[in-house]
């Protein structure tokens, strides 16, 4: 098993002509299979512009490297849903809270181990109140989410934790508090607005209405001033959907 911290900067090879192509910038993680779906490089400033490296094009993962078996399995954000979904849901799972499966807040995650051949996240490392570690097992992990680990109340001394934290409710309705969002454009989180600067000088495969009415036509270059009028999240998905490839 691997944990994050000795992935990160880990230099990217293509093993075709023995070169260097990139380090390992970041993760991206699959909630719903709690797998490390796809390896984000150092190739570029922002997320929407950045390429990735779907984890089944790795030929292995090692102490030195990761290797792949040529630059042509690395990948644009840009042209890719899957990676741009799981990016929006922006799972980390490391720092996230802790909660048992009947409700008791025991600890923040600050680690977690996956394994090299399959990806799958084995263990998370948790720090408790007190300080101390300890480590969940995939098995009793019921839920990967962006704001809590949600756990089996296999744990020992989970009740005994419990008693030394704040209630659960009051961390998720604080969670909510802050992160509470709508449809218009200063509801547009960290990653779609990424997003959105990334359209600048870019264009559409299709006609798109925009948000005050516009038409926004095929092959015309967008500036900051249709960016502007870009205020609702489905006419983001549109325009990401269309997007020229060349």
């Amino acid at each position: 098993m691997k944990p994050t911290r000795e992935i990160i900067g880990l230099r990217i090879i293509s093993v075709a002509d023995g070169t260097q192509v990139g380090q390992i910038k970041d993760y991206v993680l699959n909630p719903q299979t709690g797998t490390v779906d796809f390896f984000i490089t150092d190739q570029a400033s922002d997320y929407f512009g950045a390429k990735v490296i779907a984890f089944s094009d790795v030929v292995g993962l090692g102490e030195f490297a990761l290797t792949i078996p040529d630059p042509k399995v690395i990948q644009d954000v840009a042209h890719n849903l899957n990676v741009q979904e799981l990016l929006r849901q922006d799972v980390r799972v490391i720092g996230t809270k802790v909660l048992t499966k009947k409700g008791q807040l025991i600890g923040e995650t600050q680690e977690f181990l996956i394994h090299e051949e399959s990806a799958k996240i084995e263990q998370c490392i948790f720090v408790d109140s007190d300080g101390s570690q300890h480590q969940v097992n995939s098995e009793q992990v019921i839920t990967f989410g962006k704001e809590l680990l949600i756990v089996d109340d296999l744990l020992p001394a989970a009740a005994a934790l419990a008693n030394a934290t704040a209630p659960a409710a009051a961390f998720v309705q604080e969670e909510k508090d802050s992160s509470n969002t709508d449809d218009t454009d200063g509801g547009f989180n960290l990653f779609e607005q990424r997003q959105l600067q990334y359209f600048v000088g870019k264009s559409v495969d299709k006609d798109i209405t925009l948000d005050n009415g516009e038409v926004l036509p095929v092959g015309q270059p967008m500036s900051e001033d249709t960016i502007r009028k870009i205020t609702s999240r489905s006419t983001l998905m549109e325009i990401t959907s269309y997007l020229s490839k060349n």
